[in-house]
C-alpha cells in the first residue's frame, strides 16, 4: 500500500482531475482517509459507484450532503447504462477554470485526464470498461485485481488513469470493517464469518425487517436471541448436519451470499443522518 500510495502522488501532477469512487451503499466506510492527504487540493468528483446496489432515496441525501460540503457528487453504477456523458458533464463543471485558463492562452482543446482512486473491490475496473466501452482493464470479484497504472482513453474528451485500490494501514472502528467485509470489500478471512453475519442480520433486523422475513420465511424477528435466529434460518434453508444438527457454517455462508447478492433488495448501511 505504500508503493501504492508513492505512485498515486508521483503521478497526481499529471492529471487534472481525481475521480473517487466510493460504495453508494457504504460511502463512509469505502472512504480511504488518506485520499484527503494525497490529493490536496486537486480538483475531485465523488462518484458513488454501485448505486443500484443502494437505497436510492439514500443515495440521494448523500448526493446533497456533498453539495452542502462544496463537493461534486455523482451516482454510478459499473455495471449497467452508460455514465460516460454525466461524468464529462460534471468534469467539465468543476475544472471550468482550467478549461478557460488554457483558452487565453492559446493553448488547443485536449481530452481531460483524470486518475481513478478508490478501495479494493469497489468497482473502479468496470467502471473504466463502462466509461471507455471495452473491456480495457481487468475485472473481478476479489480485492485487488489491479496490480498497476495504465491510461485508458474514454472517448474523445476524457483519458483515465486506473491505480491499484489502496486500503489504509489501519481501519477507524470494527464497524468499517464489518461493513467491508458483509459487501465483499476485503477478503473473508479477515474478520470471524460468524460475527460478520449476525452483524448483517442485526442490521436487517434493525433497518430492512420486512426484506429479512421474506428472504427466510420468518414469522417473527428475535434479534436479541442470534443463535436462534441462525437456527431458523438453517431450518428453512434446509442447512443441516447429520441428526438434523444445524450447519452454522452454511447459515453464515447463506447468509453472506444473500447479503451480497442483492437478495434482501436495495440497501444502504450507512445513512447520512447517522453520519453527520
Amino acid at each position: 500500500m505504500a508503493k501504492a500510495r508513492r505512485q498515486v502522488e508521483e503521478k497526481l501532477k499529471l492529471v487534472d482531475i481525481v475521480f473517487e469512487l466510493l460504495d453508494a451503499r457504504i460511502p463512509i466506510s469505502s472512504k480511504n482517509p488518506m485520499i484527503e492527504e494525497m490529493i490536496k487540493d486537486k480538483p475531485r468528483l465523488v462518484l458513488l459507484n454501485k448505486a443500484d446496489l443502494a437505497d436510492a432515496a439514500e443515495v440521494k441525501k448523500w448526493i446533497e450532503y456533498y453539495k452542502k460540503l462544496g463537493i461534486v457528487a455523482l451516482a454510478t453504477n459499473s455495471l449497467t447504462g452508460n455514465p460516460l456523458n454525466d461524468v464529462l458533464k460534471k468534469s467539465e463543471e468543476i475544472l471550468i477554470n482550467l478549461r478557460e485558463k488554457e483558452i487565453k492562452r492559446g493553448m488547443k482543446s485536449r481530452p481531460f485526464r483524470a486518475m481513478i482512486l478508490g478501495i479494493p473491490n469497489v468497482g473502479k475496473s468496470q467502471f473504466i470498461n463502462r466509461l471507455a466501452g471495452k473491456n480495457k482493464a481487468k475485472t473481478g470479484d476479489k480485492p485487488g485485481i489491479t496490480k498497476m497504472q495504465l491510461y485508458i482513453r474514454a472517448g474523445k474528451d476524457l483519458e483515465l488513469l486506473d491505480n491499484p485500490g489502496i486500503l489504509w494501514p489501519k481501519f477507524e472502528s470494527k464497524e468499517v470493517a464489518l461493513h467491508l467485509a458483509l459487501i465483499g470489500s476485503i477478503k473473508d478471512n479477515i474478520l470471524p464469518m460468524d460475527e460478520v453475519a449476525i452483524f448483517g442480520l442485526e442490521f436487517l433486523a434493525n433497518n430492512y425487517p420486512q426484506a429479512l422475513k421474506d428472504r427466510y420465511n420468518l414469522d417473527q424477528i428475535d434479534i436479541e436471541h442470534p443463535v436462534e435466529l441462525l437456527k431458523a434460518i438453517g431450518l428453512m434453508r434446509g442447512c443441516l448436519l447429520p441428526g438434523n444438527e444445524i450447519d452454522f457454517d452454511r447459515v453464515f455462508n447463506l447468509i453472506l451470499f444473500d447479503f451480497r447478492n442483492q437478495a434482501f433488495g436495495n440497501l444502504s448501511l450507512e445513512k447520512v443522518k447517522d453520519n453527520v
